[in-house]
């Protein structure tokens, strides 16, 4: 039965012109979609590099001014090797290099900055890693491998897949087949399983073609892709089969298939994200702001007060009598670090409820499959919330070592020296996500195809007796 079935759904397949034509189509929207995930790519480099080149800039004349003045030689920038110069203007830049995967999934790489200029002038609490964009592109997303996957591939298997049962039922053929030592429902579920593999290779195809034309390398992260979209295609043709087992009626199949695509993915994982705002308000970035300015200001009015105090908390800092008074930059440092104690807790609230947020939606997420496969393959992309967020905690924790190494250099008011250049913190973005969190959401869609298919399999006497009853 199974090679006879086989062969009859390939027959089919092949005969049927819709399908055919909506496969190239899918073919030239999965291109599309590379062409500009490659675009974003690219711009996103350009614009890393242009950095990249100003800021090497900037260290290659420190290197020069330091090389200059070591061999006993004047230059006019000696300047440039004052600690606060170099703490400030020269500063350091952070980088989240861009993986050839995001070429699939451009994911939060839009909404976060993936470069940040670290100074010593920078406070904490105001370091932004938001860039602006389009609302419009920002509210649809971007047209991406992975919305074409999330929001259309659905509908496609919804379109071959919606009556496959009903079509049998309402021409009379499904009675001349139960009249037969048969399992109908092993029957209808083993031309689901012929329709998903004819699918899953015409994707495979198309992936494989949209990777090389984009100059991807076959790695262990695009094997996962791969394996996420399959889950993916399993779930929806999982539902699709529960519904021929329930229902008796073609168009009511596909009014219910079409219900719960939009049920599934735009109307649950739009709930999930507000739910996740409401339970977890964000504090106002207003008032924060606001307590800056204010800590600010009366830090100012009180510098010295300030100084004595950060002193006191700091006695390796103090110099020897007879050496000049502390200045403006002594004050300006020390502030900046009892600026953060103070405001520390305001921060913090940020990062919990933000926490919160993502545990929320990482909780919530696993009724959505659209929410399971996007956030597995933003996750393999490196351009998931978590990767940005990861990204911010590593240079919060940097820009805080790159003040403290020129305390000492700024209280002792002594410049820099070639020596001390070399010495200098580096910048170095490490990723410790994992691909365990995208193989926990494969096995959530498998689980559920396995479960729905099992389910629809217990029904079949019933749904056979209750289904020739209507008709």
């Amino acid at each position: 039965m199974v090679s006879q079935n086989i062969r009859h759904e390939v027959r089919l397949l092949s005969r049927n012109y819709w399908f055919i034509s909506l496969s190239l189509v899918l073919v030239l929207l999965c291109l599309y979609a590379g062409y500009n995930g490659l675009r974003h790519f690219e711009r996103r480099q350009a614009d890393q590099q242009q950095a990249i080149a100003a800021q090497q800039e900037k260290e290659d004349l420190i290197q020069e001014v330091a090389l200059t003045l070591s061999k006993g030689e004047e230059h006019p920038s000696a300047f440039r090797l004052s600690p606060m110069n170099v703490a400030i203007y020269t500063g350091q830049l952070a980088t989240m290099p861009a993986t050839e995967m995001s070429k699939l999934a451009i994911g939060q790489s839009d909404l976060y900055s993936h470069q940040i200029k670290i100074s010593s002038s920078e406070d904490l609490a105001t370091l932004s890693f938001n860039e602006l964009n389009n609302p419009v592109q920002l509210l649809f997303g971007n047209f991406d491998l992975a919305f074409v996957l999330t929001y259309l591939v659905p509908l496609v298997i919804i379109a071959f897949t919606y009556n496959l049962r009903t079509q049998e039922l309402e021409s009379g053929r499904l009675r001349l087949l139960a009249s037969n030592p048969i399992n109908t429902n092993l029957w209808l579920l083993q031309r689901f399983i012929i329709r998903y593999c004819s699918l899953a290779l015409i994707l495979t195809f198309i992936l494989t073609l949209t990777a090389v034309i984009v100059g991807m390398a076959f790695s262990l992260s695009l094997i996962t892709f791969f394996l996420l979209t399959y889950a993916y295609l399993a779930f929806w043709f999982a539902v699709s089969y529960l519904v021929n087992i329930y229902g008796y009626s073609s168009a009511k199949n596909a009014v219910s298939l079409l219900s719960l695509w939009i049920l599934l993915v735009l109307i649950l994982p739009t709930v999930i994200n507000q739910a996740a705002n409401t339970v977890y308000p964000m504090p106002s970035r207003v008032t924060l702001l606001n307590e800056i300015r204010q800590t600010k200001k009366e830090l100012s009015q009180e510098q010295d007060k300030v100084l004595d105090e950060y002193l006191r908390n700091h006695p390796e800092l103090i110099r020897n009598e007879g050496q000049n008074a502390y200045g403006y930059w002594q004050g300006y440092f020390a502030s900046q670090e009892l600026m953060e104690e103070q405001l520390s807790p305001v921060i913090d609230r940020f990062d919990e409820q933000l926490t919160k947020q993502q545990k929320w939606v990482d909780s919530w997420g696993l009724l959505s499959p659209a929410v399971l496969f996007q956030d597995g393959a933003t996750e393999l992309a490196g351009t998931s919330s978590k990767n940005y967020n990861e990204f911010k905690a590593n240079v919060r924790s940097f820009s805080l070592d790159w003040r403290a190494h020129f305390m000492p250099f700024v209280f002792d008011n002594s410049m820099l020296e070639h020596s001390d250049l070399e010495a200098l913190p580096k910048f170095e973005y490490r990723s410790f996500l994992g691909t365990s969190g995208v193989l926990v959401n494969i096995s959530v869609l498998l689980i559920l195809s396995v479960l729905m298919a099992m389910r629809g399999l217990a029904l079949e006497g019933k749904q056979e007796l209750l289904s020739f009853s209507r008709s």
